[in-house]
């Protein structure tokens, strides 16, 4: 008999969080041990939305030193070095539209595209604000350049997208990430910012036994 799920791990995020690219193996480790427990939810909170400024050269190399602690403490992979691509403004609202589609062709989370997406921009230095760039992160789902381009610009993804940006400001919450667990009664943090699975397994194992 297969158990039904007893409620969704919810992982506030975004494409271009630091803390959230450290993060992002623990939470993939919880998914895999929970799968039959519990669904897993990404929830795209935007980065630097509306920002049409490059970054200056002191604040790039803040980004730098930020990801450098990052990976100090998480041991996740950097190149730590930003797109080369002249046309490169440090927000995120494409790059969510395009999670947006892939749940929206897929019918499911889009996991791997948003590891991909995360690894393209830390590992490989690729600008997640490029819609060639992201077509090409998207384009293994199947789908086509000309369903891509009408959707990346649609009413109907662009108010899908602000309005997970609008769940997520309702938390109240700035620090990215942030874990919410689910099991019916509506989000209740578990963690906000970086922690392990080792950590936090127990915690929501817990709370998966009492509720």
């Amino acid at each position: 008999m297969i158990k039904d799920i007893e409620g969704k791990l919810i992982f506030m995020t975004d494409p271009i969080c630091s803390w959230c690219w450290g993060m992002l193996p623990e939470i993939l480790l919880l998914r895999d041990t929970l799968r039959g427990r519990l669904g897993f939810e990404i929830k795209c909170a935007g980065l630097q939305v509306g920002s049409q400024r490059p970054l200056t050269d002191e604040q790039s190399a803040h980004l730098i030193t930020l990801w450098q602690q990052v990976a100090e403490t998480t041991h996740q992979k950097f190149a730590f070095e930003l797109p080369l691509d002249a046309s490169f403004i440090y927000h995120s609202e494409l790059a969510c539209r395009v999670i947006q589609i892939a749940r929206r062709y897929l019918g499911a989370e889009p996991w791997d595209l948003f590891h991909d997406m995360q690894h393209a921009f830390y590992v490989d230095c690729r600008n997640l604000g490029d819609p060639d760039v992201l077509f090409d992160l998207l384009a293994p789902i199947g789908i086509s350049i000309e369903t891509f381009s009408e959707q990346l610009i649609s009413d109907e993804i662009v108010n899908r997208t602000r309005d997970e940006f609008s769940w997520c400001e309702s938390r109240g919450i700035q620090a990215l990430p942030t874990l919410f667990l689910d099991l019916g009664d509506g989000p209740a943090l578990i963690a906000g910012g970086y922690a392990t699975a080792e950590i936090l397994m127990p915690e929501i194992k817990a709370r998966l036994t009492t509720h």
